[in-house]
């Protein structure tokens, strides 16, 4: 054979491995950075912050209370269940709703929802927060508004408080997490399913409800409680349950410093002692929460 032709055989070879291993390594066998995120990539924490009573804060819960007195009304009059009904069926199942699906009671599921979310005298009560917006823009992690009500609750309390652009990731509601209450470690898992995150310790949970606290930290969660007395009065600096309590949203960077990014370090100062921030980068690609 001629050694000419010999060489080539082999040069070709030799490159048509080198192709199909580079193509192996960025395929099942080795994938690298495709399909994965921060969470994955690096072991980054993710941080879950509950919307009513914790993004914004009701000094006598009067958000809370229309939800309440909407569900009760859904219940007795267009369900004709007896009064009091409602309260039974939260307090035995972790909220209403999951209530009457595990009692096979027949309603309209979407009318449900949107009925009892339906809150014109809202924006009495949510303000617009620029602070909460300053802090919620300093968070250094991935983070997700994580519910037990609707997305399209969540969002209009997101708008009323002027943070909805803080978010970049989609709201897992009632519906992304299958209808489970946060009461159920179900719903958690669901949760870490759509943020894409293996491990427990990587999570990071803020909340008002003592019950979902438990839950989540049962789960190996951290856990951050919001507002210093539960609803009936009791005191909350000492539940157990809880990693941290604090009185607002805003306090955050001081249980979690590490979750935030450090401002000293992401500004420059000039010649003639004037500070310039840097620009950061609003690059990111919204993933699905359903």
């Amino acid at each position: 054979m001629d050694l000419n032709l010999l060489a080539a055989i082999v040069f070709g070879g030799a490159l048509i491995g080198v192709v199909l291993l580079s193509l192996f390594s960025k395929g099942a066998g080795g994938r690298t950075n495709a399909g994965t995120n921060k969470s994955e990539q690096e072991g980054g924490d993710i941080l879950f912050i509950d919307c009513d009573d914790t993004l914004y804060r009701n000094e006598n819960w009067e958000v809370a209370k229309m939800i309440t007195e909407n569900i009760e009304a859904y219940v007795t009059d267009k369900l004709h269940l007896p009064s009091g009904k409602a309260y039974e069926l939260y307090k035995k199942h972790g909220t209403a709703l999951r209530g009457l699906q595990m009692e096979k009671i027949d309603f309209d599921l979407d009318d449900f929802l949107k009925t009892v979310h339906d809150l014109p005298d809202a924006k009495k009560y949510i303000k617009q927060d620029a602070a909460l917006r300053d802090m919620l823009n300093s968070v250094s992690v991935d983070k997700w508004v994580f519910t037990a009500s609707t997305r399209e609750h969540a969002t209009n309390c997101m708008n009323l408080l002027g943070v909805a652009r803080c978010f970049s990731n989609p709201v897992i509601d009632v519906r992304a997490a299958k209808f489970n209450t946060k009461h159920s470690p179900e719903c958690y898992k669901h949760a870490m399913r759509i943020a894409n995150v293996r491990e427990a310790s990587q999570c990071y949970i803020v909340d008002d409800s003592w019950s979902n606290i438990k839950t989540a930290k049962e789960m190996g969660w951290n856990t951050a409680l919001v507002g210093l007395k539960s609803r009936d009065g009791k005191d909350a600096t000492k539940y157990p349950h809880a990693d941290h309590v604090i009185a607002d949203l805003k306090e955050l960077p001081r249980v979690w410093p590490h979750l935030f990014r450090d401002e000293s370090k992401d500004s420059k100062q000039l010649s003639n002692g004037t500070t310039v921030k840097k620009r950061k980068s609003s690059k990111g690609k919204r993933r699905k929460a359903d």
